[in-house]
């Protein structure tokens, strides 16, 4: 009778999927490898695939040891990479986060140029240090590349590190900014510049708000000319729309601008760096675009480990399957953090995301003619001071394709927005989203518009707080901009939200089951195609228009789940009809709001009501707390039920610095 189980047990001690991995060290910075290991994870990448070829089902991890491990370019991982479905490949350092993988050099002082030092400001004298440059941090000659409204994806930038975190480019005025007094074309006037602010600089920049308060952009200044305490500047293209008298902008990357710590500036052709660190005097620079870039690979784990200061994004996929980033730090891109296109069941879990140049997170997969879902995901994560170089266009997560999935996450403390939503049957549920959009306008935290087609995607069991605009800037919370359709905004509480649910002129939209705190008004809808949007709808070759031919709405599969889609330019397009806004609460907020043609008729509303009790001290409460339990108890008492965020997690995003991965 023993006999089977014997056998049984010889057979499972000899089952590749239950044997114990190998394990491929991989030594720190300054360290030398272990017995059996190597010095770079480009080498463990080479014994992972030697080992491969010999037992394609072996389950193998590569261990990073402690330390900084550094990258002077990205390490590239193709379809021959990765493991199986039974044994991932992993890419992991010490589960208490001790092992940095970076991409860049560090700096060691040198003398400073009696010349330079001469052209400092009074305040830089005895502050600023000097650095060499190594010839991987003096390419290329610019500083960055243009940051212009549908330009290139999070263009690379070189950037400089202490032990805080980034430094930025000198800049004047050092806080703020200036106004311009003129604009002609790519030319404009400003006045009371430092004197000879404008001399040798071969690489300055201007950037601001050109036009719209939406649209931060960022260009090189191809020429200046001095003038008595100002000077007129002329870009090497013209912004978005023009520049309008009064634009807020700056000027960045000029020695009359490093006046405070926390800057840099950098000589390029003389290979010279000056910057003014903040405590101690070693700095780092950029010189990877990328850490880890993975085409095709699949099965694969990076987890525990803290990633950081590459030039643009510090992970890209593009395709492959099952590839998961997990309790890892993210920090410090001058692009994105982690960027997934084309991927399959891929994304982040558990991780911190901050200080990224422009989006913390893409997510863009799945087939959406035939509305196959991609499976990507961003879960239990931590989202924060993204969008430091770019505060315009640029969330925390970027959404294209079909059926990704934003839940569980903390995103708060950044001037851009939380969730861009292109694409169709997305899922954000589940997260605090807050103190967001500080100094922007026309914007809101959770976004999508101008495409008919975009539909299906819902807005669940959030939490949204203190998302407010100024007194010249105007927010929103769930912005369906520009005839944005059929989503679903349910569930969600909407604490000290301005406009927190905002219908620009789009049809089918179902808001039910939220509830409004100190929120105003609680629902916007207009019917903007019938008035100031009206070309949008009526142009063929407008963007709504061309978004809606793309798509195969007639196709049997798009009639099954999108049925009101079909036909839909027959069906008076231009009006914002078939909103659903039902079973709302509605405290200390004003009800909905119909404009620009929007009508109350149009829309089903029911059951939308205030609080069935009102507390002697609500109001002082509802402005000022942040404990779900007190919001709890007013929807039970109207009988909803709120998302569960504990309110541990909501304080922390008020009091937490962002965890830059130093």
């Amino acid at each position: 009778m023993r006999t089977p189980f014997v056998l049984i047990a010889a057979l499972l001690a000899l089952s590749p999927a239950l044997a114990a991995p190998i394990e491929i060290p991989v030594a720190a910075e300054g360290t030398r490898p272990a017995p059996g290991g190597v010095a770079t994870l480009a080498e463990a990448l080479s014994a992972a695939r030697r080992r491969r070829t010999r037992d394609p089902r072996a389950a193998i991890v590569i261990a990073l040891s402690p330390g900084t491990h550094r990258l002077t370019e990205g390490v590239p991982l193709g379809r021959q990479d990765g493991g199986s479905a039974g044994a991932p490949l992993v890419i992991r350092g010490p589960a208490d986060g001790s092992a940095r993988l970076v991409g860049s050099l560090r700096l060691a002082p040198v003398p400073l140029d009696p010349a330079l030092a001469a052209r400092l400001p009074a305040a830089a004298r005895g502050q600023v240090r000097a650095y060499r440059l190594p010839p991987a941090a003096r390419a290329p000659a610019r500083i960055q590349a243009p940051i212009v409204l549908n330009g290139p994806p999070a263009p690379p930038a070189f950037e400089v590190f202490d032990g805080e975190g980034a430094l930025h480019p000198a800049r004047w005025p050092a806080e703020g900014f200036a106004t311009a007094q003129e604009g002609d074309g790519p030319a404009f006037t400003l006045a009371d510049l430092p004197p000879g602010a404008l001399r040798d600089e071969p690489d300055l920049w201007a950037e601001g708000y050109w036009r719209w308060g939406w649209l931060f952009e960022a260009l090189p200044v191809a020429g200046t000319r001095p003038k008595e305490s100002g000077g007129r500047l002329t870009l090497d293209r013209t912004p978005y729309e023009g520049i309008r008298a009064g634009a807020p902008i700056r000027l960045v990357h000029l020695l009359a601008g490093l006046t405070r710590p926390g800057t840099w500036w950098r000589d390029a052709k003389a290979g010279i760096l000056l910057a003014w660190p903040r405590g101690g005097e070693t700095v780092e620079v950029s010189v990877a675009e990328t850490l880890l870039s993975l085409d095709g690979t699949s099965h694969l784990r990076i987890e525990s480990l803290r990633l950081a200061m590459a030039r643009g994004d510090l992970v890209r996929v593009q395709g492959g399957r099952d590839v998961v980033i997990a309790d890892s730090v993210l920090s410090l891109a001058g692009g994105r953090g982690a960027v997934f296109t084309g991927a399959q069941g891929s994304g982040l879990q558990r991780c911190d995301v901050a200080g990224t140049g422009a989006e913390a997170v893409i997510l863009s997969g799945g087939d959406r003619r035939t509305l196959t879902p991609g499976g990507l995901f961003l879960r239990d994560s931590r989202l924060t001071g993204y969008a430091r170089r770019a505060p315009t266009q640029h969330p925390a997560v970027a959404l294209d394709g079909v059926g990704a999935e934003v839940a569980g996450n903390s995103i708060h403390d950044s001037p851009a927005y939380a969730v861009h939503i292109r694409g169709n049957d997305h899922q954000v549920t589940d997260n605090e989203i807050a103190n967001l959009l500080h100094g922007a306008t026309d914007t809101g935290a959770i976004y999508a518009g101008r495409d008919w087609t975009a539909r299906g995607s819902v807005i669940a069991g959030n939490v949204l707080h203190d998302i407010r605009g100024g007194a010249d800037t105007e927010v929103k919370g769930v912005y369906l901009d520009d005839m944005a359709s059929g989503f679903t905004v349910t569930g969600n509480l909407f604490l000290r939200v301005d406009q927190p649910v905002f219908i620009g002129g789009g049809r089918d939209n179902r808001v039910e089951g939220n509830v409004f705190i100190a929120s105003s008004p609680a629902v916007h809808v207009d019917s903007r195609g019938q008035t100031w949007a009206r070309d949008a709808v009526t142009d063929p070759q407008s963007e709504l228009r061309a978004a809606y031919a793309a798509m195969p709405v007639d196709s049997s599969i798009w009639r099954a789940r999108y049925p009101r889609l079909p036909g839909l330019l027959y069906d008076r397009p231009a009006v914002a009809t078939g909103n659903v806004i039902t079973d709302n609460l509605l405290v200390l907020s004003d009800p909905p709001r119909f404009t620009d043609g929007g009508e109350a008729a149009e829309q089903t509303l029911a059951r939308n009501r205030g609080p069935a009790t009102r507390a002697a001290d609500l109001e002082a409460r509802m402005r000022t707390s942040v404990n779900p339990a007190d919001v709890a108890g007013l929807a039970a008492a109207s009988g909803l039920r709120l998302p569960t965020i504990p309110s541990a997690w909501m304080r922390r995003s008020l009091t937490a610095g962002a965890p830059f991965g130093r």
